[in-house]
């Protein structure tokens, strides 16, 4: 007699990504070969209210949460997290498109590792031509390799976690709104006894529209700058102008020369930003005194 597969719960926060993004991501989940018991839809705090579009709306297995206010990505996948009872939970971001053999690769790679607390696979994007895209999954995505194993930690964007992991560790760290809360989880738990490993057989799907604007302010969190209150701007610009001209030699060096109009360009729009903003604070903070 075969034994019961565990319950698996889906957790996909949303913020102002795009809706017929979200509904290919429900869609995904619904094409998955493992069962899905239930799909928690956790709007951040949207300034309209999300609501999933077609069969996700009447269906029972989509359960809508919504965040009275922006609280970042840690809080919402935590919201999800807190209303499962699944042994299993996968955290899958919006415009991620799991393969449907995702689920049945990260689950029995779970059940053959009792000492793995979360899994991965690979990450490819869906427009692999265009060159900001090409760009992004160059230098601001994770290396992903040909065998599966143990990892540093689970890049966030599509995650399968053992309940008894996430338990253990009490869930994502709200004080990591944007950034870092996949590694600083994946370090806990690995403090805690659980392995964080690279599943080799499966792949997910971005269907990210990369603009300069996005990749910017990727590149500001990157280079650890969140806002005018709590990051100095003459940091930034020696940070960021530092590894944009080692960045930038490389692709030289390399012959890749096509992405040198896209280094200056991210370079320029993430430092405009900053200083904009920063020149905003510092207006209404001397109005206020």
């Amino acid at each position: 007699m075969n034994p019961i597969p565990p319950v698996v719960d889906v957790v996909i926060p949303i913020y102002g990504e795009r809706l017929e993004a979200l509904a290919s991501t429900l869609s995904a989940c619904a094409k998955q070969t493992y069962p899905i018991a239930r799909i928690f839809v956790v709007d951040d705090g949207s300034a309209e209210p999300v609501s999933p579009c077609g069969w996700a709306r009447s269906s029972t297995q989509v359960v809508l949460l919504r965040l009275s206010q922006n609280q970042g990505i840690s809080a919402a996948r935590n919201a999800g997290i807190s209303g499962s009872q699944a042994s299993l939970i996968a955290c899958i971001n919006t415009e991620v498109l799991p393969e449907p053999d995702w689920l049945v690769s990260c689950a029995n790679y779970l059940l053959k590792h009792p000492g793995v607390g979360a899994c991965y696979t690979r990450l490819v994007s869906a427009t692999p031509d265009r060159i900001l895209t090409r760009w992004r999954m160059r230098f601001l995505e994770a290396k992903f390799g040909e065998q599966s194993g143990l990892s540093e930690f689970a890049p966030g964007h599509a995650v399968l976690f053992r309940r008894e992991a996430l338990d253990v560790v009490g869930g994502y760290d709200v004080r990591h709104r944007l950034h870092h809360e996949d590694s600083d989880i994946c370090q806990r738990m690995r403090k805690s006894g659980w392995e964080t490993h690279y599943v080799a057989e499966s792949r997910c799907v971005s269907i990210q529209e990369d603009t300069l604007k996005q990749l910017a302010a990727k590149e500001l969190r990157e280079s650890y700058w969140y806002s005018p209150a709590e990051s100095s701007l003459p940091q930034l610009y020696f940070y960021l102008s530092k590894w944009t001209f080692v960045r930038a030699s490389r692709n030289l060096v390399k012959g890749r020369i096509y992405f040198l109009p896209v280094d200056a360009a991210i370079w320029a729009s993430a430092l405009w930003t900053a200083t904009f903003r920063t020149l905003r604070f510092s207006r209404a903070r001397g109005e206020v005194n």
